[in-house]
């Protein structure tokens, strides 16, 4: 495969990620830990949900160059216009939805959840095994796998973060945002769907 081609699927997998996402915001019963941060943020200020998950995604970078992390000017750019054109990509096909339709019956919401999920978890599919550049979440959960030495208690704690941001903020408004069944449901099927759809779309390492 080209690098032009790879470059091409590894910005696909950012929208298709963001358009999963976006879904599941619409959706309203539970998003992405991220995501779900990203949205208790926008609720509480001026921020859209885009660029909530841009300030969320620099703290993240930050946690982990604290964390002991190094990275070089140029990862730490590509990095943050990454985060850029995924929040972008969010808010613009939020404003789609909002013009489209947005499900008010419980049916509707859960088949935009079902619809969402999947589409996350194979833009994840194509960019971790492209892995040009990482969002700065990951290279969080990266360092925090290396401080504890367990990937399982690292992943963890990674996506216990923005789940605790989530429901720090849901107190200030005394009702939970962003957090809800989809996001359980989420935890539990993300890493099988990964799992799934990297085995029906391999991508080789080896550039032509």
């Amino acid at each position: 495969m080209s690098q032009q081609k790879r470059i091409l699927i590894y910005l696909f997998s950012i929208l298709i990620n963001a358009l999963g996402n976006s879904f599941m915001v619409t959706a309203a019963i539970g998003s992405a830990p991220w995501t779900s941060a990203s949205e208790a943020l926008a609720r509480l200020s001026p921020l859209t949900v885009g660029l909530a998950i841009v300030v969320l995604h620099v703290l993240a970078l930050g946690s982990a160059l604290i964390l002991g992390s190094r990275f070089s000017w140029w990862t730490i750019l590509l990095s943050f216009s990454l985060v850029i054109l995924f929040g972008t990509a969010i808010d613009f096909f939020l404003s789609i939805h909002q013009l489209l339709y947005i499900p008010t019956t419980l049916w509707m919401r859960i088949l935009y959840m079902v619809i969402g999920m999947p589409l996350i978890s194979l833009g994840l599919a194509l960019y971790l095994q492209i892995g040009f550049v990482l969002m700065p979440p990951d290279y969080l959960m990266k360092s925090l796998i290396s401080r504890f030495k367990s990937t399982s208690i690292g992943a963890t704690v990674s996506l216990a973060i923005p789940f605790l941001i989530a429901s720090i903020l849901s107190l200030v408004e005394h009702e939970l945002i962003g957090i809800g069944v989809g996001t359980f449901v989420f935890l539990l099927l993300n890493g099988p769907l990964i799992e799934f759809f990297q085995n029906a779309f391999p991508i080789t390492r080896r550039v032509q």
